[in-house]
């Protein structure tokens, strides 16, 4: 490092290890420990105090990459493997053969999800440009989280990465103030879509996107039928409304909550353990919703809201209210039909004796359930199309466009996935 600070300033090394160490992959042993590597830290480890981004040469950052990304993950030629021995099962008596030769693994990426969460990660004073000025950072974040995905071991046999159409769907036809509060998409975003959807399709990479219909209902929809189909299934994605889509052989990959992120640090985790995708199973869930069944979870939305879709749910019923009816009467039909009876009397309660009441939690059921039996050409038909596979060209256009934006890590990355691919077939 003493040499590498003798040809550069300390504001352009700060600058740089801030840009590349942010990816560094979390290996895990255990079902608890993390399986996707951090998207990236606000502050890096090794620049813990903020500073203005230094707007590199691209000479800067080539020659600095390579050592600075070997020094993080302690490997001098290819990026670590991100292993665990459960596959993507965090429950070892799931009756799946996840670590299996022959078995076939699913990971749907929910991709504005982690599009939104790489925008957020990074303040003003840190976004990526490249050597042409252009603003990399959301693709910088997502792309990370998505060889840090496809690097898991064992790897998936099946990937698509899906994506949100625009314009309406039909909940903003049961209700045109679902999502209305939502402030329009940044500008980094909506540009780094189509130039992300045209690297996927490069790489061989299945990527979704229907036109009328929300991601997460195509997400459901292929999930469910790949269960059915025998496969293990992860969906990655820190979006809590696929709760509901938990069960055996199907699990989530996101974000852990702030106060297991805490203890996990306090134990001695690295600080990069709060941006790390960690397995979800329904097991978890139950363990987090005192006993209630994932497939509760749409009844319990549709009892107390969801702000962040701006789903009103019922006046004045909070997750608390939510949970112990539930425990109670098993679902919100069963809710509604003893509303009358509810015993101890309060006014939250009372509210779901009323027409307004009983129409708002039928209509919010409605907004929060996802739906898992879509009939559309991207999304029926075989599973196989979702196959992983080097592309065709033997990745000459991907690198060509990995090139264009600078990403020579991801690239070396790529061409190590492509070559694992090929071993094996």
């Amino acid at each position: 490092m003493n040499s590498i600070r003798s040809r550069f300033t300390m504001r352009e090394l700060r600058a740089v290890m801030q840009y590349y160490t942010i990816n560094r992959p979390c290996s895990f042993s255990s079902s608890s420990s993390p399986i996707a590597a951090p998207i990236f830290s606000k502050r890096s480890p090794l620049n813990p105090t903020p500073a203005a981004t230094t707007h590199l040469p691209s000479s800067i950052r080539h020659n600095l990459e390579r050592r600075i990304y070997n020094n993080a993950t302690n490997s001098k030629t290819t990026p670590p493997t991100t292993t665990s021995p459960l596959g993507f099962f965090a429950d070892s008596s799931d009756p799946l053969p996840a670590s299996g030769p022959s078995a076939q693994r699913m990971i749907l990426i929910d991709a504005m999800a982690l599009l939104y969460r790489s925008h957020f990660a990074f303040g003003p004073d840190y976004r990526l440009r490249n050597s042409a000025g252009e603003d990399t950072t959301v693709m910088f974040g997502f792309l990370s989280t998505f060889l840090s995905l496809m690097e898991l071991h064992p790897p998936p046999t099946h990937v698509a990465v899906v994506f949100d159409a625009s314009g309406k769907t039909f909940r903003h036809e049961l209700f045109p103030g679902y999502k209305g509060q939502r402030p329009d998409t940044p500008e980094d975003i909506r540009a780094a879509v189509p130039k992300l959807q045209e690297l996927l399709n490069a790489m061989g990479i299945v990527e979704l996107c229907v036109p009328g219909v929300e991601a997460d209902d195509v997400i459901g929809t292929v999930a469910v039928r790949s269960v059915e189909a025998g496969m293990a299934v992860a969906i990655a994605s820190p979006d809590k409304d696929f709760f509901q889509l938990l069960r055996p052989g199907l699990i989530l990959l996101r974000p852990p909550k702030k106060s297991d992120a805490a203890a996990a640090v306090a134990a001695g985790a690295s600080k990069a353990v709060k941006y790390a995708l960690q397995p979800y199973t329904d097991d978890r869930f139950r363990e987090e919703w005192q006993g209630l069944e994932p497939q509760q979870f749409v009844d319990l939305l549709a009892l107390m809201g969801d702000a962040s879709d701006n789903v009103p749910g019922v006046e004045g019923i909070g997750p608390k209210t939510a949970t112990t009816l539930l425990l109670r009467y098993g679902t919100l039909s069963e809710i509604l039909q003893q509303a009358g009876d509810i015993i101890p009397k309060k006014r939250a309660t009372a509210v779901l004796a009323t027409s307004e009441g009983a129409a708002a939690a039928k209509l919010s059921r409605q907004l929060v359930e996802i739906r898992v039996d879509l009939d559309l050409p991207p999304v029926v038909g075989s599973l196989e199309k979702f196959r992983v596979h080097p592309p065709k060209d033997g990745g000459t256009e991907a690198l060509r466009l990995l090139k264009e934006i600078e990403f020579e890590v991801h690239s070396t990355r790529i061409q190590a996935l492509w070559k694992r691919m090929e071993i094996k077939m």
